[in-house]
Parts: C-alpha cells; sequence; structure tokens
C-alpha cells in the first residue's frame, strides 16, 4: 500500500556507542530535512522496536520518514524511495550497512522483516554463519536484491570462562555451580520484588558495575565449594578475551541463522525464483537445510490457502448442484466454465499492470458464485422447457438465455458499477483492495459472455444424445 511511510535503518558494527549511532542519524536528518514531500520525521537511537517493544541495542536506530498524501505528489513511496536512497547513501557509515526501505503496514499480519528471508539450520554456529556469509555475498551480486544483511553477528566482544573439569571435579565444584555463580553475580538474581500500587519492580542483588571493569575482576570472582570453603573463579577456569554472537535464534530447537534482502524493481515471486536458482549452486554439508520465510513464505501460505478455499468451495457446490439436478452431467456442464471466467480477472490484472494481493481471492468468490447461479438458473430453466414444453434441446437453452439477458446483464453492471471506485483507487487506503475490485470486473465481464453463450453452446453437444433418444420415442409413439 502507498502510505507514504519509509524507514531509514542504520547498524554499526557490534559495540558502537549510542552516540556514534547518533550522530550518523543526525547527518540523515540534515540531509532530509529540506525535502518537499516529506511531511514528518522523527529518529529512534539505540534501540530497536520489535512489536509494541523498543529494546536497547546501542549500534542500531533508524529515522521513520512520513510522506505528504498521495494526492499531494506524484511519485509513489517506492519511486521516492529510488530518490531517497543516492540522498542518504552520501552519509558515511563505516563498517555498518544503511537500509532504506518501505515500512511495512502495522496490524498487517506479517512474517519476518523483508521480502525475502533465507533460513540456514545447523547445529554448529561457526558454519551457519560462513554459510549465512556466502548467501549474503551471492545475493548481492544478484541484480533484483537489495538491503540484504546477515542477522546473526560473531563480532561481539565477550569473556569466555573455560571450566577445567578434571581440576573442578577435584576441588569439590561442578560446572553448574561455577555457571550459576557467574550469572548470579554478573547478571544478578531476583530475590524479592518491590510493588507501588499497582505495580511491582524486580529488586535485582548483583555485583556494581564498576568492580567489574577487567578481566581479572571475573577471575577474582568468589564460588563456594559443596565441601564447604570458599575459592577463586581462577583457581578452576581460565577467563580468554573472545568474540560470539550477539543472539542465538532457534527454530522448532534447532539454530539458525536469518539472511534478510529485499526485492528491486521486480516482485517478490521473481527474485525469490532468480535467488532459488543461485542457492541450488550450493554445496550444503549434511545436517544442514535451507528454507525460505518473508514474503515468498506468506506467498506460499496464501496461495495454498486459495487453493483450498476454492477446493472446497467447488466440492460443494458440485455436491448440491448434483442433488438438485440428481444427474452429474449438469453440475460438471455448470462448474466447467469457470475457467474460463477467471482468464478474464487474470487479463484484467495483466492489463493493468496491477500485482496480485491476498484480497484477491475475495473477487474470485464474487465471480464463482455469480457464475455458478447464472449457470444453475439457465440450464434449470431450459430442463424446464424441454420437460413441460416439450421444447428441443436447442430452443430450450435459446429461450432460456433470452430470459436470462436482462437480469444477469442488471446484475453484472450493478457490481461492476459498485467496484468501479475501489478499481480507480481514488483515495489513500485503496490500494488493498484494488486487486480485488479489478479481478472482479474483468471475471465478470467475460462472465457475462460465458454464461449466456458458451454455456448454452456446451449444453447443447452434451445433451444432444438424449435430445434425440427423447424425439426418437416421441415418434414411435
Amino acid at each position: 500500500m502507498d502510505d507514504g511511510r519509509i524507514m531509514v535503518k542504520v547498524k554499526l558494527p557490534t559495540g558502537s556507542s549510542v552516540a556514534e549511532t547518533d550522530r550518523i542519524l543526525g547527518d540523515i536528518e540534515s540531509k532530509i530535512a529540506k525535502e518537499p514531500l516529506i511531511e514528518s520525521y522523527f529518529t529512534l537511537a539505540g534501540a530497536k522496536v520489535v512489536g509494541l517493544y523498543a529494546f536497547e541495542i546501542a549500534n542500531e536506530g533508524e529515522v521513520n520518514i512520513q510522506l505528504v498524501p498521495s494526492h499531494k505528489r506524484k511519485v509513489s513511496t517506492l519511486e521516492y524511495i529510488k530518490k531517497l536512497r543516492p540522498i542518504v547513501s552520501k552519509v558515511p557509515v563505516p563498517g555498518g550497512n544503511l537500509i532504506v526501505a518501505q515500512m511495512k503496514m502495522k496490524g498487517m499480519r506479517k512474517i519476518g522483516d523483508a521480502d525475502i528471508e533465507v533460513k540456514i539450520k545447523g547445529e554448529d554456529i561457526k558454519t551457519l554463519f560462513d554459510l549465512a556469509r556466502k548467501t549474503s555475498e551471492t545475493m548481492n551480486t544478484l541484480k533484483h536484491f537489495r538491503n540484504v544483511y546477515v542477522s546473526m553477528d560473531l563480532t561481539k566482544p565477550e569473556y569466555q570462562i573455560r571450566t577445567d573439569r578434571a581440576r573442578a571435579a577435584s576441588l569439590g565444584v561442578t560446572v553448574a555451580d561455577i555457571a550459576t555463580t557467574a550469572q548470579t553475580l554478573l547478571s544478578g538474581a531476583v530475590p524479592t520484588r518491590f510493588r507501588d500500587g499497582e505495580y511491582f519492580y524486580n529488586i535485582r542483588v548483583r555485583i556494581p558495575e564498576k568492580d567489574i571493569v577487567s578481566r581479572q575482576d571475573v577471575e577474582n570472582l568468589i564460588i563456594s565449594r559443596t565441601k564447604g570453603g570458599y575459592l577463586k573463579l581462577r583457581d578452576v577456569a581460565q577467563v580468554v578475551q573472545a568474540t560470539g554472537p550477539v543472539e542465538i535464534l532457534r527454530e522448532d530447537q534447532v539454530k539458525e541463522v536469518i539472511i534478510r534482502g529485499d526485492a528491486a524493481d521486480v516482485s517478490v515471486g521473481v527474485a525469490l525464483e532468480e535467488l532459488k536458482k543461485a542457492m541450488a549452486k550450493f554445496d550444503l554439508p549434511g545436517g544442514y537445510e535451507v528454507l525460505y520465510g518473508g514474503q515468498a513464505q506468506m506467498m506460499k501460505d496464501m496461495t495454498k490457502s486459495i487453493v483450498m478455499i476454492l477446493g472446497f468451495a467447488l466440492f460443494f457446490a458440485f455436491a448440491v448442484l448434483s442433488v438438485q439436478f440428481n444427474s452429474l452431467k449438469l453440475p460438471a456442464l455448470v462448474l466447467s466454465v469457470i475457467p474460463l471466467c477467471l482468464s478474464g480477472t487474470v487479463v484484467a490484472l495483466f492489463l493493468t499492470g496491477i500485482p496480485l494481493g491476498a484480497t484477491l481471492i475475495i473477487g474470485i468468490l464474487v465471480v464463482i458464485a455469480l457464475t455458478v447461479n447464472e449457470g444453475v438458473l439457465v440450464v434449470t430453466y431450459a430442463e424446464s422447457l424441454r420437460t413441460h414444453e416439450k421444447l428441443t434441446t436447442l430452443e430450450a437453452i435459446v429461450t432460456a438465455a433470452k430470459i436470462r439477458l436482462r437480469p444477469r446483464l442488471m446484475l453484472s453492471f450493478c457490481f461492476i458499477a459498485g467496484l468501479i471506485p475501489l478499481a480507480l483507487n481514488i483515495e489513500e487506503g485503496g490500494d488493498m483492495l484494488q486487486p480485488m475490485a479489478v479481478g472482479a470486473i474483468g471475471g465478470l465481464l467475460v462472465g457475462v459472455m460465458v454464461s449466456l453463450f458458451l454455456l448454452p453452446c456446451l449444453y447443447v453437444i452434451f445433451t444432444r444424445e438424449k435430445a434425440l433418444s427423447t424425439g426418437s420415442e416421441e415418434i414411435k409413439d
């Protein structure tokens, strides 16, 4: 939807200060401050917003931009992003990433933070990171990808406590004792909470931060022995300086790393196919797999849902019509013209250049409902004329089609007239329903021709033998 919301996101290397993040975001603000199409903007430094919460991350920040309403500008949000990207890219982001993308719609279901997400699953963190880096480099070389970045960051400086298990056992200390004590002293423990009216606040007991400023301070942590007495951490473990992941993601209890990217100038489906061809050349180690998420996963789920819904709709329609006609041939005849009606939906979307949307299924159901309803009325009336008026098959179906012509045109044109404002997308917020309206209009226009011309022809063809046999019996009588 063209709602004019743009996000300029900055990700600096791990360990960067909030002040540095804020300085870069300030430079970006100065670049966009005089842009006439920007109605407002605000900056968030040192945090990442997830849902309704903001998590403190010193090396991340973003500038959220709101453009003027679409009727006051001649360019779409995506076109303006192409113009804005070279402007903000002049701001140097040493060692980091600068991403310019359209913001996701709040309140709308989404999967992931990008158009396409490549999920690599496995056990070893280092192997996952190497595969992710290789995948990221491949996506950057492809023509139809931008804003590519890896979710995993192995550059976070940290101290690692490596326990000497044999020495710890001889001194009466377990690995669990060492881990619990270190976590309690460094991260703190919550023995109770303070109540202030309706609110509760955790009381955390820990060593003051000013007393833990070096590796030696960590080595001097006191650990109690199960047999009594105390010893220092350095007596049973070695504290080494290293780097590690900022966070470890798991899905279905399996470690994973996510590589995110947005489709550039093409649909998500085209970009995904291009990526799959490139990923097919990868030689994955045993025990590792690649899955696709983001809008690509949503497209897959939506397609599955559409097929299931249409399948159930056609099945129940066929069952009901079979009981009504006491025949399997006539319901099959009515339902066989539905794909031809839907061809009008495809042609309408193709000619207007409007992409497929989730709301399109509503338009498809409208086309199917009117097509089936009109087909049932025409065939039922034709059968009645053959039975009671003793008309031939051709005479009966022609008479029925003539009588149903005016009601069908009135019904279809009323629907089309009601859908035209949605199809034109006159005001803001109509992008979501535009595919539904355009698809339904195309299907209804073709459906008029199909119901009143093609269906009668098929009826004559598939009921001719019955008509001839009936006629011959009348002659014998």
